[in-house]
């Protein structure tokens, strides 16, 4: 019942919003869907409805001071999800100013540092490793936070940008802070990071990236973190997380076209037995992505995730249709598939789910 008012005063507040701001052409994105899961462990079926609502109020694209504010919430009645605050609602709220020598970024939003599209070692932002991700989704990693930034230009393709993130605990000691820098050499981009941040103490995260292109585009970055209290070699080595990846899309006759993507996310000092594995301690990982589109208006895509050590995985399958301008209908179906004590299993918490629904754009 409280998930129900919460979601519904969130639509009132959305509605609210886009009366408001008629004027600066709000955005709206719905998505609802009919869910039906069925637990191999309980053998128990079952059927719901979930929605994911987003209202986007963007500025003009023009003029010095650019921003946005977007509201976000989302429903599912079979794992109900509770809104703990405002900030839960709030997906974005920012703005960026560009001044003669250098750009101002403040409030909720995200900064990319690295590439990957689910497993990227050089978010040390946020973090791009977790398995826990919905596959059916267009933007695996969408986490946002209150930050400001002030990003210098030092040429045309390189630049240095610093990063101060608020306190979760008010206290000023537990500022975080970071600072990347990115240039070019050739074709191949080259990126830095530097974070420290409080996680149930002070840490210090240091990451490289490397971009490129050989036919398909390339990508690759590293990450290891510091505990600035108690440093010690055991910890660092086991922090130590390396990721990669390839993509390509191939053009094909008419309006057809083929993308391939794999990624992979290694821990060297991780598990590497051949034997059930933990998310915290896995040594490989592997996400492999094909997409393809007959025609311009319809798409297939199969997602997995893939750990090869204890020989299981999560599988998406998807098709997508454009019917009308804005307006799509959509289908997936996932299930894992592993051993009991496996990264994926079927377990008590784990479940075949197949998702019917539409989105809509407007």
């Amino acid at each position: 019942m409280v998930g129900k008012q919460l979601l519904f005063a969130s639509i009132l507040i959305s509605c609210s919003l886009f009366v408001i701001g008629a004027a600066q052409n709000p955005v709206v994105e719905m998505n609802l869907i009919s869910l039906t899961a069925y637990q191999l462990d309980s053998q128990d079926l079952m059927q719901g409805m979930g929605m994911d609502l987003k209202v986007s109020l963007p500025s003009e694209n023009s003029g010095n001071v650019r921003g946005e504010v977007a509201l976000r919430t989302t429903y599912n009645s079979l794992v109900p999800t509770p809104i703990a605050s405002v900030d839960d609602i709030i997906y974005k709220a920012y703005l960026r100013a560009r001044f003669p020598s250098f750009r101002l970024t403040a409030g909720k939003t995200r900064l990319s540092w690295g590439d990957g599209m689910l497993f990227n070692a050089g978010d040390i932002l946020y973090g791009s490793s977790s398995v826990s991700v919905d596959l059916t989704q267009a933007e695996l990693r969408s986490k946002t936070d209150w930050m400001v930034s002030i990003n210098y230009p030092m040429g045309f393709f390189s630049f240095v940008e610093a990063v101060v993130l608020p306190p979760m605990t008010e206290k000023a000691e537990d500022m975080g802070m970071g600072l990347r820098f990115y240039t070019n050499a050739g074709e191949t981009k080259i990126e830095g990071g530097y974070l420290t941040k409080d996680e149930s103490g002070r840490v210090h995260k240091f990451s490289t990236s490397l971009q490129g292109n050989i036919g398909p585009d390339w990508y690759f970055a590293s990450s290891i973190a510091i505990d600035q209290t108690n440093p010690n070699a055991s910890d660092i080595q086991e922090s130590w997380m390396i990721s990669g990846g390839l993509f390509h899309m191939q053009y094909l006759s008419g309006d057809r076209n083929v993308s391939l993507r794999l990624e992979i996310l290694s821990r060297p000092f991780g598990t590497w037995k051949f034997a059930s594995q933990s998310e915290e301690s896995c040594a490989l990982l592997l996400y492999p992505e094909l997409v393809y589109s007959p025609t311009g208006s319809l798409s297939y895509s199969l997602r997995a995730i893939l750990s090869p050590l204890d020989l299981s995985t999560l599988v998406t399958a998807g098709a997508s249709w454009s019917v009308f301008e804005g307006f799509s209908l959509i289908a997936n179906i996932a299930a894992p598939f592993g051993e009991s004590g496996d990264l994926f299993n079927w377990d008590e918490s784990s479940a075949a789910a197949l998702t019917l629904g539409a989105s809509w754009i407007y």
